[in-house]
C-alpha cells in the first residue's frame, strides 16, 4: 500500500524549543565560526533521523540533474546532507539579519531599477518569492528604499521557530499579514496595502491548509507540480504589478538579490479569465524558480514530496 504523502504544514518542527533557543544563543554568544560545529553536529542529526526528508531531497536532485545535464553535482546522500547544511547556514545568517547585523553581509542587488521606480511612483506591488534561497533579503531592500514590505506568512506551522525569531526582533511581525485561505479578510489587508503604495511580499511555492483545491498545476524540473492559485489572482484582482524577488546566498556572507518583473497578456487580450491569467503568471514563476535553482542547487528549502502537491490522498 502506497504511503500517503503529508501536508508540509503538518510536518511538525522536531526538536525543542529549548533547543532552539540553545543553538540561537550558542551562535550569538560565540559568534559564527565557534557555532558552526554545533550547527553541523545539529544538521547531521536531522540527516540521519528525517528520512522523508531524505528522500525529498534527493528526489529534487535528481529532476534537477535530469533538467541541467551540465550541472556540477551528483545526486546522492553527500550532495543531499550539504542540502540540509545549507539550509542550517541560511537559518544562521537570519540570526544575524533579524538582529539587525545587516552591515556583515553584502547584497548584490540584480534588478533593483524595478522597486527603485515603484517607490518613486509610490506605487504598491505584489513580490512573490519562494523557498528558494533567503527571504530575508527583503528587509534590506525595503529599508534601503524606504518602503514598506508587509509579508504574508502562514506562521501556524512553525510556532517554536516563529517564537526564536520574535525573541531576537521583538517588532517583526508587525509586518507579517497572517494567512487565511479561507476567510477574505487577507485579500482585503492586501488591498489595503498596496493602496498606501506598500509591497506585499508572498511566498508562491506551497499550498496552504483549505486552500489544497484552488490550486494550478504547472510544469516544474519536467513534471507537473502544484501550486496555490490565489496568490496569482491577486496582480489582475488589484491591478498592480507584479515582480519575483529572490536572496540567494553566494559564499560566506554574500547574498546575490534577483529582481525582475512577471508580466503575462491580460484577460481581455487574450480572451481567458482571471483563473487563465494566474496560471499563466504562476507559470511564470514556475520557469523562474526552475532557472534559479538550476543555478543554486542546495537553496531550494522544500523539504517534502513537492510533484506530490503535498496533498493528503
Amino acid at each position: 500500500m502506497t504511503e500517503r504523502p503529508t501536508h508540509w504544514s503538518r510536518i511538525q518542527e522536531r526538536g525543542s524549543l529549548l533547543g532552539l533557543r540553545f543553538t540561537v544563543a550558542c551562535y550569538r554568544l560565540f559568534g559564527r565560526f565557534l557555532a558552526l560545529p554545533l550547527i553541523l553536529g545539529v544538521v547531521g542529526y536531522f540527516f540521519a533521523t528525517d528520512r522523508k526528508g531524505r528522500a525529498a531531497s534527493l528526489d529534487y536532485m535528481e529532476r534537477l540533474r535530469a533538467r541541467v545535464p551540465d550541472a556540477d553535482f551528483s545526486p546522492g546522500l553527500w550532495e543531499s546532507f550539504l542540502h540540509y547544511r545549507e539550509f542550517a547556514l541560511s537559518i544562521a545568517d537570519r540570526v544575524d539579519l533579524w538582529g539587525g547585523r545587516q552591515d556583515a553581509f553584502e547584497f548584490v542587488f540584480h534588478g533593483r531599477e524595478h522597486f527603485k521606480a515603484l517607490a518613486e511612483q509610490g506605487r504598491g506591488a505584489i513580490l512573490y518569492g519562494a523557498h528558494l534561497g533567503s527571504f530575508d533579503a527583503l528587509r534590506v531592500l525595503s529599508s534601503l528604499d524606504r518602503v514598506k514590505v508587509n509579508v504574508l506568512m502562514y506562521t501556524d506551522h512553525a510556532p517554536k521557530i516563529n517564537e526564536v525569531f520574535r525573541r531576537i526582533s521583538p517588532d517583526a511581525e508587525m509586518r507579517v499579514i497572517g494567512a487565511d485561505p479561507s476567510s477574505a479578510r487577507t485579500t482585503f489587508e492586501i488591498k489595503a496595502c498596496v493602496d498606501r503604495g506598500e509591497w506585499v511580499a508572498i511566498l508562491g511555492d506551497r499550498v496552504e491548509p483549505g486552500d489544497r483545491h484552488r490550486v494550478v498545476r504547472v510544469p516544474f524540473l519536467g513534471a507537473p507540480a502544484r501550486f496555490p492559485e490565489s496568490p496569482f489572482l491577486l496582480p489582475g484582482v488589484l491591478g498592480c504589478p507584479a515582480f519575483l524577488i529572490l536572496g540567494l546566498r553566494r559564499g560566506e556572507r554574500t547574498y546575490e538579490v534577483f529582481a525582475e518583473p512577471l508580466e503575462v497578456d491580460e484577460p481581455s487580450e487574450t480572451g481567458g479569465s482571471r483563473h487563465d491569467r494566474a496560471r499563466a503568471l504562476c507559470g511564470a514563476y514556475a520557469g523562474r524558480l526552475e532557472h534559479y535553482a538550476g543555478r543554486f542547487h542546495r537553496q531550494w528549502f522544500n523539504f517534502y514530496d513537492f510533484w506530490a502537491g503535498g496533498e493528503e490522498r
